[in-house]
């Protein structure tokens, strides 16, 4: 094989794998079976979810009411692999979370080679009721993670001085019951890495490790943590952080006229850097991300935070559709606001019992709709940023959305008039009714001239088409000619500096199905909705009035909501009767974010299914003396990082790797790698390029002009940036568990081909160029990009052959 041919086994050395045999499907496919599918899609079920079954060969082979669900051969054809990947959002199985990219590549894998499966006979899954049926809120009320979180006195282990938190004795608690010990200290050039990738986002220059390295003082340590949490970029990288958890994203899956981009997002983003900045109170920082608008001492500036929910994802309702499939699509939006509280805020996997009482955990389907309507009860809107009378701005929220659909509605049936019968009466309705709010807006235009501007794109409508076409134009030189193509013309956008903000409000939807033909959907100002139980989530088989309300199991007393639609008091309930919960999850995150692996490792699960605590002592008095020292993120981080575990090596060790390989009691710290933010960041910051500019409108990060920070670029959810994409950047559709790392091909063509790389060498290059000589522009490069000088061995290579 030459030399071509071997690069490309290199790179492609996927294809040339084993076809798979069975054991293949009993390590990578039959266990998350199991673990994920067979509570709703099991034989012995009474009712398998959608006549679907896979704990049998057979059962998968003949799939559910759909049809087949694995086609073996081929993956393309498959529906199971579609709904895995969450290519259709209709379809997206699991419901509580997105598998990572490599447990849907295994299932690819298995069907692309026939789909091996050595079960035979009847399901062995077990038949008993009680997994099934879910925990009884009684139980539920006794599981380890819903308990209060109580201060542990710390463990003494004798003859040990290595502590220096409280952190340190329950993790050497847990070493000494293995008969391990810790790592050695990391060396105080590793240290300062690590810290500043921690902190800040990227690597430390030369000069900034030699200036730790040489301050001799006892305290340097301790100082550096300070002034690297002093640093206004201590909240960009933390933000971003925060911006997995929020499912940040600034358009929807995708781009029709309901679902249109959110041009305001980066006002969001920027409210969360400059809160972590501040270290705003973690509890607060999440109640204004639900309910700034109805606390009555936030500020204008502070609704920026309604971004969470206001720029959240949305899906096209082409109204033409009956009243059940746009209330369907209804649903879905409120269905990505419940996930995204429930996993990202508690660890519960709410969304689970939308269709059914939750078949794990003490979740019953009356709490699914308890939450549901209070987002059905809260409306996106483009708030301004400056103060507007509270009547008027209720009122220009409402015609701003009112506006909205009734011109994509006389543009649709402008333009598709065929697809609805007698559609002119209709448009020549729509278009009355927007001239009757084009006149009530005008009268706000001495006061707030904003305000009509940023209305005016949904009442100018284009000139009346030409009775004829033009001519067409005369043949060009190439041979080309005939008839123009029609370009369809779009109204502008409002501009991302316009001064407005992606919010929320309370508002009622509704939908009227009263035109058979056109389906309108309906907003309430002012209004709440407590909805119904849809059985099996079909929103045509309703149940019963379900009163908005907190979680059950969570609640001590009356958690029915009374205010509005319960934004605030859902708010208040997740830091109430929810706060033991609320603060073991964002401090079982935090960790994580330090270590690389949280204490539970299912971040966003800390039900039945999810795992449980490594270490449950350090985790509750952790979460704790979080809520004591006033829920302040800072403080945390400081108490983590001054802790001797977190200063440790992360070097491999014999001994202890063959007593804990996977280093779950911590008798090392966890070698990481560096996420696409802070390896682009690095990689600016060696070449001299990065911007300190904080803030602002998003930049694309395509763009070779763009040098600012990757918190600043554009995160879009329906075309994800390439780069984003290759380095594991976390779907924006969904709250993010985490984030798995991963070493492909891709990444190391990128580090090859990119123009990105091609023009930081050629900088970094040119930046040594007045250096006297070969080794002293070495020696600049090393300082530039590895922070170091280079060693004796550097300067020296074996010979070539």
């Amino acid at each position: 094989m030459g030399r071509c041919g071997l690069w490309m086994l290199l790179l492609c050395g996927s294809s040339f794998a084993q076809t798979p045999d069975t054991a293949f499907f009993e390590t990578k496919i039959r266990p998350v079976l199991v673990a994920k599918c067979y509570g709703c899609h099991a034989s012995t079920l009474p009712s398998p979810q959608s006549g679907l079954s896979l704990d049998t060969k057979a059962g998968m082979l003949k799939g559910g009411d759909g049809g087949p669900v694995i086609v073996p051969g081929k993956p393309a054809d498959s529906r199971l692999l579609s709904a895995i990947r969450y290519n259709d959002p209709d379809l997206q199985m699991p419901p509580n979370g997105k598998l990572s990219d490599s447990i849907v590549a295994d299932f690819e894998t298995w069907i692309a080679s026939g789909a091996p499966d050595p079960r035979t006979g009847p399901s062995t899954v077990s038949k008993g009721p009680a997994p099934l049926k879910g925990m009884s809120i009684a139980d539920g009320r006794k599981w380890w993670a819903f308990q209060p979180v109580n201060e542990f006195p710390a463990p003494v282990v004798k003859g040990s001085s290595w502590p220096k938190t409280k952190i340190d004795s329950f993790i050497l608690a847990k070493l000494a019951e293995k008969n391990l010990t810790p790592s050695a200290p990391a060396d105080r050039v590793v240290l300062v890495t690590r810290a500043y990738v921690d902190l800040l986002g990227y690597k430390p220059t030369y000069d900034e490790v030699q200036a730790f390295v040489n301050d001799q003082s006892p305290k340097a340590y301790e100082d550096l943590i300070e002034q690297l949490l002093a640093s206004p970029h201590y909240g960009e990288q933390w933000g971003r952080h925060w911006m997995d958890v929020a499912r940040y994203g600034e358009d929807n899956s995708t781009g029709e006229a309901t679902n249109t981009p959110y041009p305001y997002a980066w006002r969001y983003r920027d409210w969360i850097v400059e809160s972590l900045n501040r270290d705003l109170p973690f509890d607060r920082f999440v109640k204004l991300q639900l309910a700034a608008d109805l606390m009555p001492d936030a500020t204008r500036e502070d609704q920026r935070a309604l971004g969470y929910l206001g720029a959240a994802q949305v899906y096209h309702k082409d109204q033409r559709l009956s009243i059940d499939v746009i209330y369907g699509f209804l649903t879905d939006d409120w269905d990505e606001r419940i996930d995204a509280v429930s996993r990202g805020l508690l660890g519960m996997t709410v969304a689970c019992a939308r269709c059914h009482d939750h078949k794990f955990d003490p979740i019953p389907t009356k709490d699914y709709y308890g939450l549901a309507g209070v987002f059905a009860s809260s409306m996106r809107a483009e708030r301004p940023t400056f103060d507007v009378d509270p009547a008027v701005e209720q009122r220009f929220l409402w015609v701003q959305r009112r506006l909205q659909d009734l011109r994509y509605s006389a543009d649709l049936l402008t333009d598709e008039a065929s697809t609805v019968v007698d559609s002119a009466p209709r448009v020549e309705k729509w278009k009355a009714e927007i001239e009757t709010l084009h006149a009530e807006a005008e009268g706000w235009r001495d006061k707030y001239p904003q305000l009509v501007t940023h209305l005016e794109r949904f009442w100018t409508f284009p000139p009346p088409k030409p009775a004829s076409p033009p001519p067409p134009p005369p043949p060009t030189a190439a041979g080309g000619g005939g008839a123009p193509v029609p370009v369809k013309a779009r109204r502008p956008g409002p501009a991302p500096t316009d001064p407005f903000m992606n919010t929320v409000y309370d508002c009622a939807q509704f939908v009227d199905g009263s035109d058979k033909q056109y389906t309108m959907i309906v907003y309430k100002p002012g209004e709440a909705r407590d909805l119904p139980v849809m059985l099996h989530g079909n929103v045509t088989s309703l149940g019963e009035i379900t009163p908005r309300h907190f979680p059950t199991v969570l609640s001590k007393g009356d958690s029915t909501f009374h205010q509005g639609s319960g934004r605030r008091e859902l708010a208040d309930g997740i830091f109430g009767d929810g706060a033991p919960l609320a603060a073991r999850v964002i401090v079982n995150r935090v960790w994580g974010w330090h270590f690389g692996k949280p204490l539970v490792a299912t971040t966003s699960d800390f039900g039945v299914q999810g795992e449980k605590p490594t270490h449950p002592e350090l985790l509750d008095d952790l979460a704790a003396r979080f809520i004591a020292h006033g829920w302040s993120l800072k403080w945390l981080n400081r108490e983590i990082m001054l802790s001797a575990v977190y200063r440790q090596s992360s070097q491999p060790r014999a001994d202890a790797e063959a007593i804990n390989p996977g280093n779950s009691l911590l008798w090392r710290m966890n070698p990481r790698r560096l996420d696409i933010e802070a390896f682009r960041d690095t990689l600016l910051r060696s070449a001299g390029q990065l911007s300190d500019e904080m803030g602002g409108p998003s930049m694309d990060l395509e763009s070779a002009t763009n040098t600012r920070r990757t918190v600043y670029g554009k995160i879009s959810r329906s075309r994800m940036n390439n780069l984003l994409r290759q380095y594991d950047f976390p779907d924006p559709m969904q709250t993010s568990s985490g984030r798995d790392l991963t070493t492909t091909s891709l990444q190391q063509l990128f580090l090859m081909n990119s123009p990105f790389i091609h023009n930081l060498a050629g900088t970094l290059a040119k930046s040594v160029d007045d250096a006297p000589d070969t080794p002293a522009k070495v020696r600049a490069l090393y300082r530039k990009i590895l922070s170091r000088d280079p060693s004796a061995k550097s300067w020296t290579s074996p010979q070539r052959t």
